[in-house]
């Protein structure tokens, strides 16, 4: 395998998996330290996921500089996960997840420019979604790192930095062509119009975002509220991060069927799983069963929308990327709100099937797609 897969694997795992997401996962410690409830803690989550859509919109101006969007990466995760580490007021620590969620938010289309100008055209699509399972590798990780610092969680966030900022090194070190001027020079600023070929990939995709929210923010809360506790629900997000690898097979689903079939069965996947968890967050064998169809699916579906859009707008690959991200991450926003004050108003179950109903309907945009296998040719 590829040095530069292996390292942006690590990056997306350190960037998604630990400074973005960890966030659910230490959210019942944060709970406890700061005195904050369902609805402040989908707000802060909210801001985490705009705060990625921003970095993204930064990104994606300056795709033909893919070395500093990966330092950038690397920069505002371990920043933040400084920030969240040493807080002790709960402004100081919302600010400090918002700025660690930038990271992912650099990371992905730093590493899309990076795969294309690295990696051979035939092997893009299977190297792009083998580094978008990184966000598995993460959450295993960070479910072991709460194990291992035993409720320590500022210590733990202090290990989150430090990786990042060295995963971020990592990658810039196996790209090939560190001399980013040819890049620039081709790069022109795009156009409304060059992505128009996304208008139903960025429906699809801010409303599975909208329905991940329920999980990835108050999945484990949820069942640590339980009789379950604190290892029940930390090894569920561990097996969730494991079935996440599984996610790596995306770009392979879409090459065996077609990029309609595999949209529609990750994302269905993922809102039955959805529903699952909410109706049943404390039976261990169903609840284990939906935290790793959920980990699986949702990850495959990320990287569909990576070769979505690929294959949409193949000389905007890493904007299109972008686009579709960027919609992902703002459902995730709107769907924390909602989700959060539906916890606090109504019961798990009730919003829980709301948000698989939300997943349900990401599945329309891709109904009527084409059918063939090769929409348009990978590469530059």
């Amino acid at each position: 395998m590829h040095p530069l897969v292996i390292a942006g694997t690590a990056l997306i795992a350190t960037t998604y998996g630990l400074a973005r997401f960890g966030y659910g996962l230490f959210l019942p410690e944060f709970t406890d330290s700061f005195g904050i409830g369902s609805t402040v803690a989908g707000a802060v989550q909210a801001g985490s996921f705009l705060s990625y859509c921003l970095a993204a919109i930064v990104a994606s101006r300056t795709s033909g500089r893919p070395r500093l969007v990966v330092a950038c990466a690397g920069a505002t995760a371990a920043i933040g996960a400084l920030g969240v580490a040493a807080s002790t007021h709960t402004v100081v620590f919302a600010l400090s997840v918002v700025v660690a969620g930038a990271g992912a938010g650099f990371a992905t289309p730093g590493l899309v420019t990076l795969v294309e100008r690295n990696i051979a055209p035939a092997r893009q699509e299977n190297a792009q979604t083998i580094v978008n399972s990184g966000t598995g590798v993460g959450l295993v990780a960070a479910g072991a790192l709460v194990f291992a610092t035993a409720g320590q969680w500022r210590v733990g966030w202090v290990v989150i930095a430090v990786l990042t900022g060295g995963v971020a090194l990592a990658v810039l070190r196996t790209d090939r062509r560190s001399d980013d001027r040819r890049d620039r020079s081709q790069t022109t600023p795009v156009r409304i119009g060059e992505l128009s070929p996304l208008i139903r990939p960025l429906v699809a995709a801010a409303l599975a975002g909208a329905s991940s929210a329920a999980i990835w923010t108050f999945g484990r809360s949820v069942m640590s509220d339980g009789t379950g506790g604190e290892t029940y629900s930390v090894l569920a997000w561990m097996v969730l991060g494991a079935f996440g690898v599984l996610g790596a097979t995306a770009g392979r689903i879409v090459q065996t069927w077609n990029l309609p079939v595999a949209w529609t069965l990750t994302t269905t996947a993922m809102s039955v799983a959805t529903v699952l968890l909410g109706l049943l967050p404390t039976s261990p064998v169903p609840a284990y069963m939906s935290v790793a169809l959920f980990g699986a699916s949702y990850i495959a579906m990320s990287g569909v929308l990576i070769v979505w859009a690929v294959r949409s707008v193949a000389e905007r690959a890493a904007e299109g990327t972008v686009a579709l991200f960027i919609a992902l991450a703002v459902g995730q926003a709107a769907g924390s709100v909602v989700f959060g004050a539906l916890l606090g108003s109504t019961s798990t179950a009730t919003a829980f099937v709301v948000a698989g109903i939300v997943g349900l309907l990401a599945v329309v945009p891709a109904v009527s797609l084409p059918r063939s296998r090769t929409l348009t040719p990978v590469g530059r």
